[in-house]
């Protein structure tokens, strides 16, 4: 049950830094005008948002040290 509650705290402070929330909005806004702008079809928009949230997180936990 610690344990949980542990992974449930880093996961909180992880969305909280204000760098993860931004490149997150980055990767939207990006898959946002590629859809828009170029007239992407739906599966290199939803894997453009995947790229970007991956590459978020793993950005984010890269900083952080861990």
């Amino acid at each position: 049950m610690r344990r949980g509650i542990t992974h449930l705290t880093a996961l909180r402070r992880l969305i909280a830094d204000e760098g993860l929330t931004i490149a997150i909005l980055a990767a939207v806004a990006s898959a946002t005008g590629i859809a828009f702008g170029f007239g992407a079809e739906a599966d290199i928009v939803a894997s453009m948002l995947i790229i970007g949230l991956v590459t978020a997180f793993a950005e984010a936990r890269l900083r952080s040290g861990k």
